[in-house]
């Protein structure tokens, strides 16, 4: 199946679309500043990252558009499933593996080689690239909790002394009820994958 049909037959709402979207620019910008906080990062430098980022990103919720499969799944395995099965004609098998494992991870437990056999049946650097891409999408699904692409403007700063990242927003938190739980929940895989710390605030 081509990418565009995808995005044609099952994201089929105004708001599923914005969120889409949003959740891709906001991974490119977060993995495009990290980049330049972290030149030396090898985990950041691979073939096709922002196709592949982009991808994960706009189809990352199309298990909730999705009603052909077991719908009592959680949508995250949902869209994994749906994507494995009907493929995406540009890219490679290992590259097609590596979406459906980003959308596996986008939410819910963390990558375990040991348990997860979509996982654990990629090559080290591809699973690393599933580790990247989904804890990208964590963090830009997080901040917009509401489907209300309410977070814009945002900044980063690092403080190279203690490892933390600050993302500056001009999001109100008051008024974006429950967001930094969302936030603080989703953040720990990207935490564990670039060892840093990560905090959200808003100007």
């Amino acid at each position: 199946m081509r990418f565009e049909e995808y995005i044609k037959n099952y994201i089929t709402s105004k708001k599923g679309i914005e969120h889409a979207y949003f959740v891709k620019n906001t991974s490119l910008k977060i993995f495009k500043d990290l980049k330049n906080i972290l030149p030396d990062n090898t985990l950041l430098n691979f073939e096709n990252s922002e196709k592949l980022i982009t991808y994960c990103a706009l189809l990352h919720d199309i298990g909730n558009f999705f009603t052909g499969l077991n719908s009592l799944k959680p949508h995250n395995k949902t869209g994994a499933k749906l994507v494995l099965e009907n493929g995406i004609e540009d890219l490679k098998e290992n590259e097609l593996k590596i979406v459906a494992a980003s959308i596996r991870y986008h939410r819910g437990s963390k990558p375990k080689e040991a348990r997860h056999r979509l996982y654990s049946s990629l090559a080290k650097a591809d699973r690393n690239k599933v580790l990247v891409i989904s804890s990208l999408i964590r963090l830009a699904d997080a901040l917009d909790r509401g489907h209300m692409q309410t977070a814009e403007n945002i900044v980063f700063k690092y403080d190279f002394d203690t490892r933390t990242l600050t993302l500056n927003t001009d999001i109100n938190i008051m008024f974006n009820k429950g967001i930094k739980q969302v936030f603080d929940k989703k953040k720990t895989l990207f935490e564990d994958v670039f060892k840093v710390k990560v905090c959200l605030c808003d100007e």
